[in-house]
């Protein structure tokens, strides 16, 4: 959500095991898939290249735009961990109190470590006629967390124009694909190979998000299945989301959540989707994000889309930022 600038923005997800990228152009009503690729990282390099070697990382991202033609400058790119913090804020803005102090403030409440170490963006989800009050979408960064991925990004001859986080750019890629009714209750699950994002909306509205570490604990998690993980993770996150909704009547209960859908590496992992479907007893599907998005060229786009469309939600949600006004 930090916004920085003609070739298409590069909507760019980093992730663990690979690298993913899509550029989007518009022609009349139509969003159409220009390019899009998926590689593997030389090494393990959790979300935005945070413990690979910078010069690594980039040499990377530089050599695979080259082979794939991605040659625009500009890139919107993707965090995710444990240390974003992404919160949905009820604000009431005091006497001659603008709305940005309102959002500090409650930043300052919520944030572990001082404001001055983060960099926040926030976009307003509901506005009072008197302006007194609002809804307001936080994500905050931690600023070294940033200009990494700034400087990463630089040295692969790129520009960070943006930086986003993975639950803003899932929750515009269902907005667009699925185009949810405003009371809807939908769970957006995205397993990478070291992080899992749950994202909660009502509509296209985030309204509980959180990035949890999917790697072992210690020794004897080893043997963990990584399904049961999964599973466990998420039924802690819908137990934070009744938690909430026992001290605030009016927010809804884990008992409304109306689908699941998945997306990310581990989407296809053998025995997830039973799981799921047996502990939650919810619709589950495939978040799919070109369900409304065309391709510019067929069959080598068509075939790459039907082995790693799972993969590609975040990258093709970081690409959609281009069209915002």
């Amino acid at each position: 959500m930090f916004g920085f600038g003609n070739a298409p923005l590069i909507g760019l997800d980093i992730g663990t095991a690979t690298v993913k990228a899509v550029t989007l152009i518009r022609r009349a009503e139509n969003l159409i898939a220009e390019r899009l690729a998926i590689a593997a990282m030389p090494a393990p390099a959790p979300s935005g290249g945070a413990s690979l070697e910078a010069s690594a990382v980039s040499r990377c991202l530089r050599e695979f735009c080259r082979q794939e033609g991605f040659r625009g400058e500009r890139v919107s790119a993707g965090l995710a961990g444990e240390d974003l913090l992404v919160a949905r804020l009820k604000l009431s803005a005091a006497a001659g109190q603008t709305l940005e102090t309102a959002v500090r403030e409650e930043a300052a409440r919520l944030a572990p470590l001082p404001l001055e170490q983060y960099t926040l963006d926030y976009q307003v989800l509901d506005n009072s006629s008197d302006g007194q009050a609002a809804e307001a979408l936080l994500v905050a960064a931690k600023r070294e967390r940033v200009e990494r991925l700034r400087e990463i990004v630089r040295q692969a001859g790129k520009k960070l124009v943006v930086a986003d986080s993975t639950a803003c750019a899932l929750a515009n890629v269902f907005e667009l694909n699925y185009q949810p009714q405003p009371a809807e209750i939908t769970v957006l699950l995205h397993l990478g190979a070291a992080t899992m994002t749950a994202c909660i909306l009502r509509g296209s509205t985030p309204l509980l998000v959180r990035d949890v570490s999917l790697a072992p604990l210690g020794a004897s998690e080893q043997e963990w299945p990584r399904i049961d993980r999964v599973a466990v993770e998420l039924e802690r996150v819908l137990e934070w989301m009744d938690e909430i909704a026992d001290e605030h009547p009016l927010e809804p209960r884990s008992t409304q959540i109306q689908r699941l859908m998945l997306s990310g590496g581990g989407a296809r992992l053998k025995g997830l989707d039973q799981v799921l479907r047996a502990r939650f007893n919810r619709p589950l599907e495939e978040l799919n994000p070109f369900r409304r998005i065309l391709f510019k060229n067929g069959a080598a786009l068509s075939r790459l889309v039907l082995e790693q469309a799972h993969c590609l939600p975040v990258a093709v949600g970081l690409a959609l930022r281009e069209f915002e006004p």
